[in-house]
This record gives structure tokens, sequence and C-alpha cells, in this order.
């Protein structure tokens, strides 16, 4: 089921936010070693994880304070196609990594010939206020930028179109179309807003 996700736009601001779309699968990807301790660095061999995407750490006997606590992640900065850094992570103070252990992450979604759309309304079945579309030829008032490495569809509005938004709330729910013209949910419906900039 896709989650609810609020969003904030500002007037007169550069507007991004991404959406990661991964599959149900989940990867085990075995841990070799720790190359380095601050910040943490990973030995992966062959991970093919996309830069910033969430992964917990699992098994690792030491240094135990390595392993992600339950129902958290961490960001998976990618240094090299076998190595991945926590950047968060300072193990400095633990012990030498001993043994193995296993890089846990949902499977990134291949997006290759995927599209994505949203639209905002006043409400469900009311007036579009907004428009994103990852096809130009739709004339859509915001780009959707389909990001195949990232795994991510990514909804875009410049400054100048932010800044004469007329419309202060809605609803919008955000569309994937997969090359075979199927359509999924990336977000459930979900609120948007448009607040006033300070600085202009």
């Amino acid at each position: 089921m896709a989650p609810e996700i609020d969003l904030t736009i500002q007037r007169g601001k550069t507007f991004e936010f991404g959406f990661l779309y991964a599959e149900d699968e989940i990867l085990y990807l075995p841990i070799t070693g720790m190359p380095s301790k601050a910040p943490v660095r990973l030995t992966v061999v062959g991970h093919s994880v996309p830069d910033g995407w969430p992964v917990q750490v699992a098994c690792v006997k030491a240094p135990a304070e390595l392993n992600t606590p339950e129902g958290e992640y961490q960001i998976a900065k990618v240094v090299d196609e076998d190595t991945v850094e926590l950047n968060a992570v300072n193990a400095h103070c633990w012990k030498v990594f001993s043994g193995s252990g296993l890089l846990v992450l949902t499977k990134p979604m291949d997006l290759t010939g995927w599209h994505c759309r949203a639209q905002v309304r006043d409400r469900v079945g009311g007036t579009v206020l907004f428009t994103w579309h990852s096809d130009p030829a739709e004339s859509p008032d915001g780009e959707i930028e389909v990001d195949v490495a990232g795994s991510a569809f990514v909804l875009k509005i410049d400054a100048a179109t932010t800044a004469a938004l007329d419309w202060a709330r809605g609803v919008y729910d955000v569309e994937a179309i997969a090359p075979g013209g199927e359509v999924y949910p990336v977000t459930a419906i979900s609120a948007v807003k448009v607040d006033d900039e300070v600085t202009a």
C-alpha cells in the first residue's frame, strides 16, 4: 500500500522532492570488510546500491554497534562498485571489524522506460491546481525526472513558477507508469500546501 507523504512548497523557492521506488524483494548483501571507521565504509562486492538509498546493517558480530537498530535506516553513499559509505556513522572508538555481516535493503526498481505523473486538486475529484509529468509532450506545469540510476521519481518546480502559485492548499498523489502501460501508486492521496516566502 502506497504511503501518505505530505508536501510543502515555498513560493519563490526551487522545489524538488524525490520518491524512491523499490520492488517488494529484500536483498541481503554480504559485508566482507570495513576499510574506514570514520566515516564508516563497508566492502560489499558488486553491491549495485543506488547513491542515497536507505539500508540496514545486520548480523555483524564485531563491532556490534554497527548493526542498525530495529526500524531505523542509514543512507548509503556510493564510493565505488564494491564500497558504500555510511557517512553519519562514526566507528572510530569501536572494535575492529571481524567476521561478516549483511547490508539489507529493498531491491531498487529498474525504471528504464517508465513515466510518472502527478496532480494537485483542491479536493478529491475537484479542480486541478497543478500538474507534473515526466513527458514534456503532456505540457505539465512542473517536471518529473525519472532518475534511473537512483531508482527515483523527482518532482520539480522552478522558483519563478512557485512564486506565481495562486493556491494555498490541496491534495495530490503520484502515479508510476510502467513500460507496458500499467499504472501503480507511488503515494496515497496526501496533503500539499504552499507557504509564503520571507526573503525574495
